[in-house]
């Protein structure tokens, strides 16, 4: 029997791959919404740093397994219910290296880790939350008067990264390219002073949420634009929130969200010096 590999996937192979998440929809659609985040990437730099998309032994049109890495950011998926070939895929990954990785299948990472003296370094569990396009599209977003919305600048970035308690060497850059290349939605006054914001993941989450002010209802307003603006370019929403935040979940219920399965960000302790610190993907892995 062959022995077992990780196998990039060609880019001529990139539009038939992400089809293959369209059964069952919207089941899938985290799977469909993160080939299509690096499809869309792609056009802007055909070659990114630090960045592979890989199936195993080359079988994703069986499976549709694949295992991403983007920097120290790992993105799984499977159309293979057995999970044994995400299960191999994942016994493959160089976890001298530390990824974040959001898991749907956290006994089976656990495992992975467990077999290969991979230690956990931070786990946390979240809710996904779902809200289906029609219902977003149903929002009436009002804007008070001296306030406006538009999508994120680049400049933005540092604003973000300086408000983060724990940003670290990269924190700018990691938001920086999501403003460029993702959709993104920002709260402005009449000055264009920066209130709110939301960023969208490669997985297509809404992410990141952040108001300079709290309990002026910014957060709010910028949830329901975005989500709207979303379920205008075809998405359907999701959100993962912290199980212990209870003002993010009363948020998101309160606008049709429902809880839909449980979520783990997961980070493994790196078995050698890497060049990027833990906090600024921590920040972004969920509605915090």
């Amino acid at each position: 029997m062959e022995e077992d590999r990780l196998v990039e996937i060609p880019r001529s192979d990139w539009e038939e791959w992400r089809d293959l998440y369209k059964r069952d929809w919207p089941r899938h659609e985290i799977g469909f919404n993160v080939v299509q985040n690096y499809i869309d990437w792609s056009k802007h730099d055909r070659k990114i740093k630090d960045l592979v998309l890989y199936s195993l032994n080359g079988s994703w049109r069986e499976n549709g397994t694949f295992v991403i890495i983007d920097r120290n950011y790992l993105h799984i998926y499977t159309l293979d219910e057995s999970l044994d070939t995400l299960r191999r895929a994942l016994e493959l990954v160089d976890w001298d290296y530390y990824y974040i990785v959001m898991c749907e299948h956290e006994a089976l990472l656990f495992d992975t880790f467990k077999k290969l003296n991979v230690c956990v370094g931070i786990a946390r569990p979240h809710l996904m939350y779902f809200l289906p396009k029609e219902e977003a599209l149903k929002f009436n977003v009002t804007i008070p008067a001296g306030l406006r919305l538009g999508s994120l600048e680049p400049r933005h970035a540092k604003i973000i990264t300086d408000l983060w308690p724990h940003r670290e060497t990269g924190s700018e850059f990691v938001i920086e390219r999501l403003v460029r290349w993702n959709p993104s939605m920002g709260l402005f006054d009449e000055q264009g002073n920066l209130l709110g914001w939301c960023l969208c993941m490669q997985t297509g989450l809404m992410a990141s949420l952040g108001v300079i002010e709290q309990r002026k209802g910014y957060g709010k307003l910028v949830v329901m634009a975005f989500a709207k603006k979303l379920a205008e370019m075809g998405r359907n929403l999701y959100a993962t929130i912290l199980v212990e935040n209870e003002p993010s979940k009363a948020l998101f219920a309160g606008l049709g969200f429902k809880p839909t399965k449980d979520i783990n960000w997961i980070r493994n302790r790196e078995r050698k010096f890497v060049e990027w610190s833990i906090e600024p993907y921590l920040a972004l892995v969920g509605i915090s």
